[in-house]
Protein backbone atom coordinates (compact mmCIF):
# COMPACT_ATOMS: atom_id res chain seq x y z
CA UNK A 1 0.00 0.00 0.00
CA UNK A 2 2.72 2.34 0.66
CA UNK A 3 4.70 1.71 -2.60
CA UNK A 4 1.32 2.73 -4.53
CA UNK A 5 1.19 6.07 -2.51
CA UNK A 6 4.86 6.06 -3.11
CA UNK A 7 4.33 5.98 -6.71
CA UNK A 8 1.27 8.23 -6.97
CA UNK A 9 2.82 10.77 -5.24
CA UNK A 10 6.38 10.89 -7.00
CA UNK A 11 4.34 10.65 -10.22
CA UNK A 12 2.72 13.33 -9.64
CA UNK A 13 6.01 15.42 -8.54
CA UNK A 14 7.90 14.47 -11.64
CA UNK A 15 4.90 15.11 -14.28
CA UNK A 16 4.24 18.36 -12.23
CA UNK A 17 8.04 19.12 -12.75
CA UNK A 18 8.26 17.83 -16.03
CA UNK A 19 4.99 19.97 -17.18
CA UNK A 20 6.47 23.17 -15.68
CA UNK A 21 10.01 23.08 -17.50
CA UNK A 22 8.58 21.29 -20.41
CA UNK A 23 5.34 23.37 -20.78
CA UNK A 24 2.06 21.91 -22.80
CA UNK A 25 3.74 20.39 -25.63
CA UNK A 26 0.76 18.31 -27.08
CA UNK A 27 -2.17 20.14 -28.32
CA UNK A 28 -4.78 18.25 -27.00
CA UNK A 29 -7.64 20.72 -27.00
CA UNK A 30 -8.44 23.94 -28.50
CA UNK A 31 -8.89 25.59 -25.31
CA UNK A 32 -5.94 27.30 -23.60
CA UNK A 33 -6.02 26.14 -20.15
CA UNK A 34 -7.58 22.56 -20.47
CA UNK A 35 -5.16 21.79 -22.91
CA UNK A 36 -2.63 22.62 -20.31
CA UNK A 37 -4.37 20.32 -17.72
CA UNK A 38 -4.83 17.62 -20.16
CA UNK A 39 -1.23 17.57 -20.98
CA UNK A 40 -0.53 17.38 -16.99
CA UNK A 41 -2.90 14.12 -17.17
CA UNK A 42 -0.43 12.71 -20.44
CA UNK A 43 3.23 13.73 -18.59
CA UNK A 44 1.05 11.68 -15.68
CA UNK A 45 0.17 8.72 -17.52
CA UNK A 46 3.23 8.63 -19.47
CA UNK A 47 5.22 9.01 -16.53
CA UNK A 48 3.12 6.03 -13.90
CA UNK A 49 4.84 2.85 -15.34
CA UNK A 50 8.23 4.34 -15.12
CA UNK A 51 8.28 5.78 -11.77
CA UNK A 52 6.18 2.26 -10.95
CA UNK A 53 9.31 0.25 -11.97
CA UNK A 54 11.62 2.63 -10.17
CA UNK A 55 9.72 2.59 -6.78
CA UNK A 56 9.72 -1.40 -6.71
CA UNK A 57 13.41 -1.61 -8.23
CA UNK A 58 14.16 0.53 -5.11
CA UNK A 59 12.53 -1.17 -2.41
CA UNK A 60 12.25 -4.69 -3.78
Amino acid sequence: MAAAALTIILTFVASGSLWLGLGPKFVLSEDEQANGLLNLVLYFLIGLPLVFVVVFVVIG
